[in-house]
């Protein structure tokens, strides 16, 4: 562990040396100014293995004495937390340097990054380009080394999908490992808490901290291919992920996923639904001060018939089953996290960018699997393979295997 820490620290201060004139250690910018920040702080710790670490927290996690606004106009004027969220807990009683709050898309709901609220955090490969989302800041921080490590949340990709477009490590652990209490749901059954990192072994250090991981995993010998992702991503990304798998060097074996566009819809159904019932009240009382596309998602929601909802659960339960059964097969399953690359801000504004940036991430909500995404190294703009696993260890294992072969 001590290891991994140096390293951290060792990585965030030479990415902060490197930002673009920036000390981003000592300035961090805030995201109405295109920075990962929405609240800047400096809370230390004491001693402990995460002792001087700088770790930033999604905005949608409850830091004593501070406010959660979930990157909404809703909660502007919402009172500080009285509470730290369970997740804190141990960042604190580990010495880590809780540095800051991190922008994010409004009440996570959106894959974007773009906030028109408060700020949309440009990508640190290219001003002109989003983050993904929704834990931009989360992503943006790290990427930037203005953060050693950050919290964000996943409920259909939200820390694979930015982690991916800029370039660094993000881990969905299984569901329930980190406890979500003090945590703004956006839908309980799909939400799971996670971290982003420079590297496997300083995601892992602080997945540590926060939950118990019983063994550090199996080496992986056999690796699930899903084909249709690899071809119906932009040759750039395919080439980047067929040579990553290459130089792994391992067996590799096709695999049939859920129906991709199958799989969109029963989360779609699951989180909208989910979503609506948690902002239901708020949505009535308050709801000009809802941004326009969060707003007609909740509606959609409000739409939905418990019938329906029921009928995604048990599509999802068989999601779930047809997948354990490929991991009786192969050790890890690895596609493209998103099949194309960073889009720009005028590119985003489609109507259909969100769906595509969540397609190959959404199942692994729904099934409740880790996945993790990784930079596979490249000249350009990144690219991340996701790796998806049956235990959290045995992914990990998996992500460290590929990351030291490349």
């Amino acid at each position: 562990m001590l290891d991994s820490i140096a390293t951290m620290l060792t990585v965030a201060r030479a990415r902060a040396d490197r930002s673009s004139g920036d000390d981003a250690l000592s300035r961090r910018r805030l995201a109405r100014d295109g920075g990962a920040y929405v609240l800047v702080f400096d809370e230390m710790h004491g001693n402990g293995p995460l002792a001087g670490v700088p770790i930033a927290v999604k905005d949608l996690v409850d830091v004593a004495g501070h406010r959660t606004r979930c990157g909404s106009r809703v909660r502007e004027d919402a009172p500080a937390a009285t509470r730290d969220a369970t997740v804190i807990a141990p960042l604190r009683a580990a010495g880590a340097r809780l540095v800051g709050k991190t922008a994010l898309v409004e009440f996570a709901f959106g894959a974007t990054g773009i906030n028109e609220y408060e700020g949309t955090p440009r990508n640190p490969h290219d001003r002109a380009r989003i983050p993904g989302g929704s834990s931009s800041g989360s992503a943006v921080a790290v990427a930037e080394g203005s953060a050693a490590a950050a919290l964000g949340t996943d409920t259909g990709g939200s820390v694979r999908i930015p982690a991916a477009l800029c370039g660094i490590v993000g881990v969905k652990p299984s569901y329930g490992l980190v406890p979500a209490d003090g945590v703004f749901r956006l839908a309980p059954s799909l939400d799971h808490v996670g971290v982003l990192a420079p590297d496997v072994a300083s995601a892992r250090t602080v997945l540590e901290v926060l939950a118990r991981i019983d063994d550090k995993g199996r080496a992986p010998r056999v690796v699930g291919i899903d084909r249709r992702a690899l071809e119906e991503s932009t040759p750039e990304v395919a080439r980047a992920i067929a040579d990553a798998l290459r130089r792994w060097g391992l067996e590799l074996r096709d695999v049939t996923l859920p129906d991709l566009a199958e799989t969109v819809a029963i989360s779609t159904t699951l989180m909208y639904y989910e979503a609506a019932a948690v902002h239901r009240d708020t949505l009535a009382s308050r709801r000009e001060r809802y941004g326009n596309a969060v707003r007609e998602r909740l509606d959609r929601g409000l739409a939905i018939t418990e019938a329906d909802y029921r009928v995604a659960q048990k599509r999802a339960r068989a999601m779930r089953d047809h997948v354990e059964r490929l991991f009786a097969d192969v050790d890890v399953i690895a596609a493209p996290t998103v099949a194309f690359t960073a889009p720009t801000l005028v590119e985003a504004e489609a109507p259909d960018m969100s769906t595509r940036l969540v397609r190959h991430t959404r199942l692994w909500n729904v099934v409740r699997f880790p996945a993790i995404s990784l930079p596979v190294p490249l000249s350009g703009l990144p690219v991340g393979i996701q790796l998806a696993a049956a235990t959290d260890a045995d992914a990990l294992a998996a992500a460290a295997a590929l990351e030291a072969a490349l």
